[in-house]
């Protein structure tokens, strides 16, 4: 298989059949990497109608934010994180009126977080039009489409984020040119993204969170994050590495559910003891961090 970014044969063989530790599904993945550029892909990649069978109905970014309050641990741990983010990412976030589009929206955490600060002109799109209930109430957009197949994200956007979303498609090249085309000029994408150069990624390796089998397709590290986003139009690209205990909370569960001999996933993909060990996690992704090396990373592209 080609790189989609350098060219070259991905022909380094890494990840050799992972499975589905957080939602059970009877898939088996295997991932290779290139070795000019470092992208790591799952071989082969999943057809565009494959993929989107890979998201159960209590996939956890899909949960609906019930609000500030929401009645769920997790919900409050998502509005928490959704606050969190706005903080780290403040400079590079337009002013409150301008148009604000999240692209792979979930449940709604992160656009919610942004109403709650002042921000008044939010568009959510994601693939499920289910999703629609998680924006009641509110007064952001929300539109369903077929995430691989689209054309239009309507705007123009001073700023598009997506949290966690350009490594679940066939073709990231193809969904940044739709993002810079839709962009004011200025414009800014803002995407967090795993990296897949992280400290974490290298303890635990086919149990690493980042790898999210077989829902992510390629991972990307600073460099070959900065030739995707050149080859795509972008002119710059500022990379930002957060502190991120919970993909090590989640590599650990994916460690005890592979050494599992039942293979029952946990409800909703998280286990009771991810959400527990969260805050013994913190040092090591702490470290990470120091060493440039964390677990994810926030990537900001000026069209």
């Amino acid at each position: 298989m080609q790189c989609p970014i350098c060219g070259a044969s991905l022909s380094v063989r890494v990840h050799r059949g992972v499975r589905d530790y957080e939602h059970g599904l009877p898939v088996v993945t295997d991932f290779d990497a290139c070795p000019s550029c470092g992208l790591l892909a799952q071989v082969p990649p999943p057809s565009a109608s494959a993929l989107a069978g890979y998201y159960p109905r209590d996939y956890r970014p899909h949960a609906a934010a019930a609000g500030p309050n929401g009645a769920s641990l997790m919900t409050r741990l998502k509005n928490i994180q959704a606050a969190l983010q706005i903080r780290r990412l403040g400079k590079f976030l337009p002013a409150r009126n301008q148009p604000i589009l999240e692209l792979g929206c979930g449940g709604g955490h992160f656009l919610r977080a942004l109403e709650r600060h002042g921000y008044t002109d939010l568009t959510g799109i994601d693939r499920t039009p289910e999703l629609q209930r998680a924006f009641e109430g509110t007064h952001i957009r929300y539109r369903a489409l077929d995430l691989d197949r689209f054309l239009d994200l309507g705007g123009p956007y001073q700023a598009i984020v997506m949290n966690y979303v350009i490594e679940h498609f066939v073709s990231p090249e193809a969904v940044l040119r739709v993002c810079r085309d839709s962009l004011r000029p200025g414009g800014r994408v803002l995407l967090l993204t795993p990296n897949s150069r992280a400290l974490s990624h290298r303890v635990f390796g086919r149990y690493w969170s980042g790898l999210h089998a077989p829902r992510h397709t390629q991972l990307f590290h600073p460099g070959n994050l900065r030739l995707l986003a050149q080859k795509s139009g972008f002119g710059t690209l500022n990379v930002i590495y957060p502190t991120d205990p919970a993909s090590w909370t989640l590599s650990f569960q994916n460690l005890i559910q592979g050494m599992k001999r039942s293979g029952v996933p946990p409800r909703a993909g998280t286990a009771w003891y991810s959400l527990a060990l969260l805050p013994a996690w913190y040092p090591f992704a702490l470290v990470e961090t120091l060493a440039r090396r964390a677990s994810s990373m926030f990537a900001v592209l000026t069209a």
